[in-house]
C-alpha cells in the first residue's frame, strides 16, 4: 500500500480477501489430494525449506523429507472414512499467512484391517495449524504444518473434554 487514501486501504482490503480466498483454494485442494490418495504432487504445495509435523511421526523438514513422509501413507487405504476441514481463521501479513483449520474424520465402520481397536467413536476432530508464504510468482504455499488429533481422544495423550 502507497498511502492512505481510501482507495489504496480499499486496494490492500482485497487483496487481503483474495488472499484468503487463494490460501482457502490451496488447502482445500491439497486436502482433495491427499484425501484422493493422490500423494505425487502433495510436495508442490510446500515452500522448499516447508517444515511439517503430522500427529507422532516427527516434525520433517524440506521437500525430500515431506514427500518421503506421504509416500508411506500410499500403504494405508482410507477404508471406510473420509475427512474434510471447516471454521478455518486465516490471518494475512503481507507475503505471509496463519491459519487454523478444524479437521473432522468420520468412520462408516470400527473395524481397522479386520482387527478390533479401541472405539473412540465414529468421528475424530483435529487441528490444522499452518504457515503460508507467497512465493515469486504469487502462488501460496505452506512454510509450516502442525496436525494433532484432538478428540475425542488426543494425540498426546491426553483426553480432552
Amino acid at each position: 500500500m502507497v498511502g492512505n487514501s481510501a482507495i489504496d486501504v480499499l486496494a490492500a482490503r482485497i487483496g487481503a480477501l483474495e488472499s484468503r480466498a487463494a490460501i482457502e483454494d490451496m488447502h482445500n485442494s491439497y486436502l482433495r489430494a491427499l484425501a484422493d490418495r493422490d500423494f505425487d504432487g502433495l510436495v508442490e504445495w510446500f515452500t522448499d525449506d516447508a517444515t511439517i509435523d503430522m500427529r507422532t511421526h516427527g516434525a520433517k523438514t524440506g521437500r525430500a523429507a515431506i514427500a518421503e513422509h506421504f509416500s508411506h501413507m500410499i500403504d494405508t487405504p482410507l477404508v471406510g472414512a473420509t475427512y474434510f476441514v471447516t471454521s478455518p481463521v486465516v490471518r494475512i501479513e503481507g507475503e505471509a499467512a496463519t491459519g487454523t483449520w478444524t479437521w473432522h474424520r468420520l468412520y462408516s465402520t470400527a473395524q481397522v484391517a479386520g482387527a478390533t481397536v479401541t472405539n473412540w467413536g465414529v468421528w475424530d476432530e483435529g487441528r490444522y495449524d499452518c504457515s503460508y508464504l507467497r512465493d515469486g510468482a504469487g502462488r501460496w504455499r505452506f512454510s509450516a504444518m502442525r496436525f494433532r488429533v484432538v478428540r475425542p481422544h488426543h494425540d498426546d495423550g491426553v483426553e480432552r473434554a
